[in-house]
């Protein structure tokens, strides 16, 4: 089949997306000042270049996922915000550094693993079986070149492959496991004493000299930004959706050609006894365990109880008290040698699979083959509208940009069923009213001069085309303009200090042994009561409270109050000790194998990162200057 594949063309699959579409976010977005080798890169990693093409595609694909995550669309400006270009490049360095370790340690991809990778997804598959003509027909349709969509397969392997080498010596002991459980399960409540700079502020009487002063250091905090007011016309894709009918024909094309979409993937139940591989096994040792397992698996092809095997023999905490049941698997959540065996197994088979790591000897239980799924019609006809009612607005946006710049918006208003208005001085910051956010119309408004017409904006739910109004450049208002800001500020910069102060006095009265009642009713404050609260919940449900939640965790009955008040959202806060909770062991032990799942592989997670970082500074590695760069 293979060599087959290396004979078709190219396009997009599965989420993949390639140089057609990475072209057009370098000629939307330009070259900038590209230096770069005559193979047009954007770095090298030991000798090895990536190119401008692969750098395209994975910029593009994080774009897409964040827009469709947030439904909303991202703008240069905000691109260069979120560095997207550089965490593009960073990804492709991490995989170039892992895909070179993989080959110098030999993990490479066998063409059976491959063809058993492509075989497997249901998008290929008919009644459960590859279908290698509807592959064909796929690979033609989407113009998919063989030799790149197996050589992305074998890609993604290896990576699979030399990852689970890296982080393959992770661990995690009990102790681990209770320290972190404990720290993230233990609660602490408080009572506390709330100082507002408010009741300070009548008593501030600011001079002019001192007004002068902080107006001319802190001219930053007053500075006016451009400003712009347009009159603009909204088209909103709800508006359209009733002219939109959606036909059977339409929606039976779309699932031939995303037939993946509408299947729930094949999935089995495995039972597994794993005996583990120590990581210097020496010959010996592994030919003790090779015995071990030629004879469990003697026993299991003999009709031995699988389940009471497991439990004896089984390294695998998580399954082996349920007899080595998996419940349902899914290809991909194990291994390419794992699912290279179970799915290759009918019900009551049993075979083996070896990794570098293990030995499992495996059961099929049952098998749940691939299944139309009810409600992802109905959905897809739903998104076919909304995305041909997107369709229509855009269009009617377009035709009324076209005009406005002859007639008058209202006109154009009548005759398109926009409905006309007029924004305030709006900057990039602000929010038109009925809008929401909207970088990209403010962005556009900003931009436009004397008697221009915008694009067609593309809005959270719909569209908008703008005229100019009005524009107001950033400036610095004279000091008389805005003295009554000023004052605000510097009277309540000096409430802040006596606030501090007051907040440090009564401290002291109740470091002296005051209770804590006598030294409110005395200063005017009510005592207030935070409940309990984790660490990760943080003080009132606040997270971003960290020294509050931080200092309420080291007060205890000896010590009950902290060394000095806490500011949060300007206030000082007086804290004391009330009651400690330890955690839940119940329900610790309940939820063990989960915490444990989880700890496990945020460890590797950070030892990925560590070797990464190591690789990183011992390659010799150039980096060029991005498409679209200053």
């Amino acid at each position: 089949m293979l060599n087959i594949l290396r004979k078709n063309a190219r396009h997009w699959i599965i989420g993949l997306i390639v140089f057609a579409i990475g072209a057009v976010f370098i000629l939307s977005y330009g070259y900038g000042g590209l230096h770069s080798g005559p193979l047009q890169e954007v770095a090298v990693v030991n000798g090895q270049p990536i190119l401008i093409t692969a750098y395209a595609r994975q910029l593009n694909e994080m774009i897409r996922q964040y827009q469709e995550m947030s439904r909303s669309e991202l703008t240069p400006e905000m691109i260069k915000a979120m560095r997207l270009k550089e965490m593009a490049r960073d990804r492709l360095l991490a995989e170039a550094l892992l895909l070179q370790a993989a080959e110098r340690q030999g993990l490479t991809v066998s063409d059976a693993e491959l063809r058993e990778r492509i075989q497997s997804y249901p998008f290929f598959q008919r009644d459960g079986k590859f279908d290698e003509n509807l592959y064909f027909i796929l690979l033609a349709r989407n113009q998919l070149s063989s030799a790149e969509f197996e050589e992305q397969e074998r890609r993604a392997l290896q990576l699979r492959k030399i990852t689970e080498e890296v982080t393959s010596l992770a661990k995690i002991s009990d102790a681990q496991i209770r320290e972190v459980y404990n720290l993230a399960k233990e609660a602490v409540q408080v009572s506390y004493l709330a100082v507002t700079p408010d009741r300070f502020m009548a008593s501030q009487h600011p001079g002019e000299a001192e007004l002068s002063r902080y107006y001319q250091d802190n001219q930053e905090k007053f500075r006016v930004p451009a400003r712009a007011r347009v009159s603009y016309l909204v088209f909103r894709t709800r508006d359209f959706q009733e002219r939109v009918t959606i036909s059977d024909a339409a929606v039976e094309d779309f699932i031939k050609e995303h037939p993946a979409e509408f299947l729930r993937p094949k999935v089995v139940r495995v039972r597994q006894i794993v005996l583990a591989i120590p990581p210097k096994a020496d010959a010996g040792a592994r030919q003790r365990l090779e015995k071990q397992a030629q004879e469990l698996l003697g026993k299991l092809k003999a009709g031995e109880d699988f389940a009471r095997l497991a439990q004896t023999y089984s390294q695998d905490p998580a399954s082996r008290d349920r007899g080595g049941d998996l419940a349902e698997v899914q290809r991909g959540q194990h291994p390419p040698q794992w699912d290279l065996v179970a799915f290759g197994l009918k019900p009551g088979e049993v075979d083996r699979a070896d990794t570098p790591q293990a030995i499992y000897l495996l059961q099929m239980e049952e098998v749940k083959e691939t299944e139309k799924i009810p409600e992802a019609e109905t959905r897809l006809r739903q998104r076919l509208k909304q995305e041909k009612a997107e369709t229509l607005a855009q269009e009617a946006a377009k035709e009324a940009r076209a005009v406005l710049s002859q007639d008058t918006a209202a006109e154009v208003a009548k005759k398109y069923g926009g409905s006309l208005k007029e924004t305030p001085l709006i900057s990039q910051k602000d929010q038109v009213p009925g809008l929401g956010p909207a970088p990209a119309f403010n962005q556009a408004a900003l931009q436009l001069k004397p008697g221009e017409v915008s694009r067609v904006v593309e809005l959270p739910d719909g569209f908008a085309v703008m005229k100019f109004l009005e524009y107001q450049a950033e400036n610095l208002p004279p000091f008389l303009q805005i003295k009554d800001q000023v004052v605000q500020q510097v009277k309540k910069q000096g409430a802040m200090k006596d606030a501090e102060q007051e907040a440090t006095r009564l401290l002291a009265r109740l470091r002296k042994g005051e209770p804590l009642a006598q030294v409110a009713v005395a200063a005017g404050l009510p005592v207030k009561e935070s409940g309990f609260f984790t660490r990760f919940e943080g003080f009132e449900g606040q997270r971003q409270a960290e020294a509050l939640t931080g200092a309420a965790f080291l007060l205890s009955r000896e010590h009950p109050y902290p060394d000095r008040p806490l500011a949060w959202k300007e206030s000082y806060y007086l804290l004391a000790f009330k009651e400690r909770r330890p955690a839940d062991q119940a329900e610790l032990q309940k939820n063990w194998e989960k915490l444990k799942t989880q700890l496990l592989e945020d460890k590797k997670q950070m030892i990925l990162v560590s070797w990464l970082e190591a690789e990183r500074r011992r390659a010799e590695i150039k980096e060029y200057e991005l498409p679209g760069g200053e």
